[in-house]
C-alpha cells in the first residue's frame, strides 16, 4: 500500500512578516474545496490542473502563474493522470479581509465559527437568520461555491491553524478548534492542505510564533 502524497510546507521570515509557502511535487492533487485567510500566489511547475472556483474554472498549466484571492472557495483538480506540481505562497491577510462577504454569508459564518462542535445544525442556523434551512442551503451554496458543513469544517481548520502557528498542542488544537479528538483534525487536515498538522505546526516552530490577528479568517470573526 502507498503511503498517501504529502505537500510540504515552510514558513520563511521576511522582516517582521512571515510567509508560508506549500510546495507539492508531481502528483494528481486531489483537494476539498476550501479557501485562504489571504491571497494564495500559486506558480505551476509542471503538468496541468483545473482551477475551479464557485461559478467558473479555468486550466492552468505549467508556467502559469494565478493569484486565488483570500476568503474565495477553490480547488485544484486532475485534468489527466500526469498529475502537476506546484509551489503557492501565501499573502499576509489585510485589514479589510472581512469586506466583500454577502450579508447572509458573514451572519453564517459567524454563528458557525461560535459553535463548540462540528454538529453544523442548519435547521437551528436558518431559524436564527429567519429563513427556511432549504432556502439557506441553497442560498450559501450558490454564494459561496461549497456546503453549509464543508464551509463550517474549513472554520474549524482555520482556527485549529491559528492555534498550532502559536505552538498550542495539536490535541488541545483539535478539541479547541470543534473536532471529535487529534485523529479527526488529522483526517481534515491533510484533505485540504495536503500535509499533517504536525508539519504545519513544527514548519511555524522553527520560525518563530505569531500573533494569531495577523491570520483572520474572512467573514467569520475568527483569527
Amino acid at each position: 500500500m502507498h503511503a498517501a502524497a504529502r505537500t510540504f510546507f515552510t514558513v520563511s521570515a521576511t522582516g517582521a512578516h512571515r510567509i508560508e509557502t506549500i510546495a507539492g511535487a508531481r502528483h494528481a492533487w486531489r483537494f476539498r474545496l476550501h479557501f485562504h485567510a489571504g491571497d494564495e500566489v500559486v506558480r505551476m511547475l509542471a503538468g496541468r490542473a483545473r482551477l475551479r472556483f464557485p461559478d467558473t474554472c479555468r486550466d492552468v498549466a505549467a508556467g502559469d502563474t494565478v493569484v486565488v484571492p483570500a476568503g474565495v472557495i477553490h480547488r485544484f483538480e486532475p485534468v489527466d493522470g500526469g498529475g502537476w506540481s506546484f509551489v503557492s505562497r501565501f499573502e499576509q491577510p489585510a485589514a479589510n479581509s472581512d469586506e466583500g462577504r454577502e450579508a447572509l454569508v458573514a451572519r453564517v459564518a459567524a454563528l458557525l465559527a461560535e459553535r463548540p462542535s462540528l454538529h453544523t445544525d442548519v435547521e437551528m442556523i436558518a431559524r436564527t437568520c429567519a429563513i427556511s434551512a432549504g432556502h439557506l442551503s441553497r442560498t450559501f451554496r450558490r454564494q459561496t461555491g461549497t456546503s453549509l458543513h464543508n464551509f463550517h469544517v474549513l472554520l474549524a481548520l482555520h482556527k485549529a491553524k491559528a492555534l498550532l502557528r502559536n505552538q498550542v498542542p495539536i490535541i488541545d488544537a483539535a478539541l479547541d478548534a470543534g473536532f471529535c479528538d487529534q485523529a479527526h483534525l488529522n483526517r481534515e487536515f491533510a484533505r485540504t492542505f495536503g500535509m499533517t498538522p504536525a508539519a504545519f505546526r513544527a514548519a511555524w516552530a522553527t520560525c518563530g510564533s505569531m500573533s494569531r490577528a495577523m491570520y483572520k479568517v474572512p467573514g467569520s470573526g475568527l483569527s
